[in-house]
C-alpha cells in the first residue's frame, strides 16, 4: 500500500524533497506538495530582479509541473497543524498523511522603519529598481533589523551589487553606500577568513561597514543604534525581522522561540516520529544557516530516511553538512565553504574557508539557477 507523504511548502526544500522521493521510491509513495502560491520562486534571484538582470517571471516556474514526475500539487493555504491526529488543516479542507514534511520557511515580520525596502520579495525588488531608475545620487544605507534572517550574506551582496549598478549609471561619485550589522564584522559567525574577504571587497567598492550596530529606531532619514550612534540616509534597504512560520510556531511542533525541536541527525520531530522539519523554519535553532544550500541537502537526505523506514535500509545520500554559497557582489564574487559536521555533533565549531574569488565565480551562480529549474521542473 502506498504511503502518503505530505510536503508543506513549494520552495526549494519542498520541491527538492518531492523530486527525491519520487526518484528513489516511485510508486511506493503518494507525494503531495501544498503551497498557497501557484508558482515556485527562486528567491535568491530577487536581487537580480532589483538590479535588472532578471524579470520576475524568469525566476518562477509553475508548481503544477511537478505532476510530470508523478507528484501531486495542491494550491492551498495551510491554516493549522494537528500532528496528534495526523492531519493538516487548509482552506481546502483537512489532509491526512503517513509522513509530514514541513518546509514552510521563515515569515517576514513588519519592517520597523517606514519607507524601507527589502529586495528579497517581488514588491521589494521592484521598489529598489524604481529607486535606481529615479536616482540622481543619494545616501544609500543597507542593514538588518534582527539577527535572524534568510541568507546571511544577502545584505552584503546587495550593497556590492548596488555599487556596481550606480557606477554603470554614472552616479557612484555622487552616491554613498553604508552597511550596518549587529555583528562586529561581516559574517562574523563564519570566521575571520570570510569576514576579511568580504571586507576587502566592500573597501574596494568604497562601502563603509558599521559593526555592532543594533537598530533601536529609525525614520525621517535617520537610524539610531542602541549605543547612540546614528546613520543618515536617503534610501534605506533594510532586511526585516523574521520568525519561524506562524502556522508552525502556533502548533504542537513548536519549541523554544517557536522553532520545532528536531533531531540534528535526521531532522525528525522529537515529539512526532513521522514528522520532519527542514529549512529556515528550524535551522537557526540547530546552528545551521537559514540558506537554500542547506535545505537542499536536508531535502535529499530525509527522502532517504523515509526510504529507510519503508525498505529497511538507507537509500540515498548522507546529509552533506558542508555548505557552499556563492556571494555575488555585482562585478565580483566569493565562493566560501563551511563545514558544520563538528558543530552538529557537539564536538566543536564550524570551519569556513574561501574556495574561489573573482568575476568568473558569478557565472556558477547563474548556472546553478538554470540547472535547478531544469532538474526540478524540466
Amino acid at each position: 500500500m502506498q504511503k502518503k507523504v505530505l510536503i508543506l511548502g513549494g520552495g526549494s526544500g519542498g520541491v527538492i524533497t518531492a523530486n527525491k522521493l519520487a526518484e528513489i521510491l516511485g510508486d511506493q509513495v503518494d507525494v503531495t506538495v501544498v503551497d498557497r502560491n501557484a508558482e515556485h520562486t527562486f528567491i535568491a534571484a530577487y536581487p537580480w530582479v532589483a538590479f535588472g538582470l532578471r524579470e520576475v517571471q524568469q525566476i518562477r516556474r509553475p508548481l503544477v509541473a511537478l505532476q510530470k514526475r508523478g507528484i501531486r500539487f495542491l494550491q492551498a493555504e495551510v491554516r493549522a497543524l494537528h500532528p496528534d491526529r495526523g492531519v493538516v488543516e487548509t482552506d481546502r479542507g483537512e489532509l491526512d498523511y503517513d509522513y509530514l514534511i514541513v518546509s514552510l520557511g521563515a515569515e517576514p515580520l513588519p519592517s520597523p522603519v517606514e519607507g524601507a525596502q527589502a529586495p528579497w520579495s517581488e514588491a521589494g525588488a521592484l521598489a529598489v529598481r524604481s529607486w535606481l531608475r529615479e536616482s540622481q545620487g543619494e545616501r544609500w544605507v543597507v542593514g538588518v533589523a534582527s539577527p535572524f534572517y534568510p541568507c546571511p550574506p544577502a545584505p552584503y551582496e546587495v550593497a556590492g551589487q548596488l555599487d556596481f549598478a550606480l557606477r554603470v549609471k554614472g552616479l557612484r561619485s555622487r552616491s554613498s553606500i553604508e552597511i550596518f550589522h549587529m555583528n562586529p564584522a561581516p559574517l562574523a559567525g563564519m570566521g575571520p577568513v570570510i569576514s576579511h574577504a568580504v571586507l576587502k571587497i566592500l573597501k574596494r567598492k568604497d562601502v563603509t561597514f558599521h559593526g555592532n550596530f543594533e537598530l533601536a529606531e529609525g525614520g525621517d532619514g535617520v537610524l539610531k543604534a542602541k549605543d547612540g550612534r546614528t546613520l543618515e540616509y536617503d534610501r534605506l534597504i533594510l532586511v526585516p525581522p523574521f520568525a519561524p512560520n506562524k502556522v508552525v510556531r502556533e502548533s504542537p511542533l513548536a519549541g523554544p522561540g517557536g522553532f520545532p525541536e528536531v533531531s540534528p541527525e535526521t531532522f525528525r520531530s522529537l515529539k512526532y516520529p513521522n514528522v520532519f522539519v527542514i529549512g529556515d523554519t528550524v535551522n537557526p535553532a540547530l546552528g545551521l544557516p537559514p540558506a537554500g544550500v542547506v535545505v537542499h541537502y536536508q531535502g535529499e537526505y530525509i527522502a532517504g530516511v523515509i526510504a529507510a523506514d519503508l525498505r529497511g535500509a538507507y537509500i540515498g545520500e548522507p546529509f552533506n553538512a558542508v555548505a557552499m554559497c556563492i556571494m555575488d557582489f555585482g562585478d565580483d564574487a566569493i565562493l566560501p565553504q563551511c563545514d558544520f559536521t563538528e558543530m552538529l555533533a557537539g564536538r566543536g565549531m564550524i570551519s569556513c574557508g574561501v574556495m574561489a574569488t573573482g568575476r568568473s565565480v558569478r557565472i556558477a551562480k547563474m548556472l546553478f539557477e538554470s540547472m535547478f529549474f531544469a532538474t526540478m521542473f524540466g
